[in-house]
């Protein structure tokens, strides 16, 4: 299965909308973000075949990427608590959330038969045009290709 598909159907299996394409279009949602809604914002992924020894045969296909994993934010809402220590920031209403959903898709990757040798994020706040927090994950995945017999 191509990583395209296996990120969507992740983030259906886990209420998230999913959009798939080049940055500059994912920037384009503004319009469309509603709040309180999760967004997998997949940008455009790389794909490399591993072939097996004599090169003869593609054994598995390795995707490397980004998304991004975010939620419609509040501008001017403070980041933690830089200027009141009563009121939850972004970090609290938008990113810590997220940090459970994406060690959730990174387990369920890594319950399958592929290899994960990347799955890391960076906080980000007032992201694209839709002014959104949450997440900037990368990711490395090896996906075996399945062979029917009678090939």
């Amino acid at each position: 299965m191509d990583i395209v598909r296996l990120l969507q159907l992740m983030a259906e299996d886990h209420n998230l909308i999913y959009h798939y394409g080049k940055k500059a279009a994912l920037n384009l949602l503004e319009g469309s973000a509603n709040a309180g809604e999760t967004y997998l914002l997949h940008e455009f992924t790389n794909r490399k075949s591993e072939y097996n020894n004599s090169g003869t045969r593609i054994m598995a296909h390795q995707y490397t990427g980004k998304f991004f994993l975010v939620k419609q934010s509040d501008f001017d809402q403070q980041y933690f608590a830089e200027r009141d220590t009563a009121q939850a920031g972004k970090y609290a209403t938008n990113i810590e959330p997220l940090l459970t959903v994406f060690e959730t898709l990174g387990n369920r990757l890594a319950a399958k038969d592929y290899t994960v040798s990347q799955w890391e994020n960076i906080d980000v706040t007032d992201a694209l045009d839709a002014n959104m927090d949450g997440l900037l994950c990368s990711y490395s995945v090896t996906i075996p290709v399945k062979y029917d017999i009678n090939q």
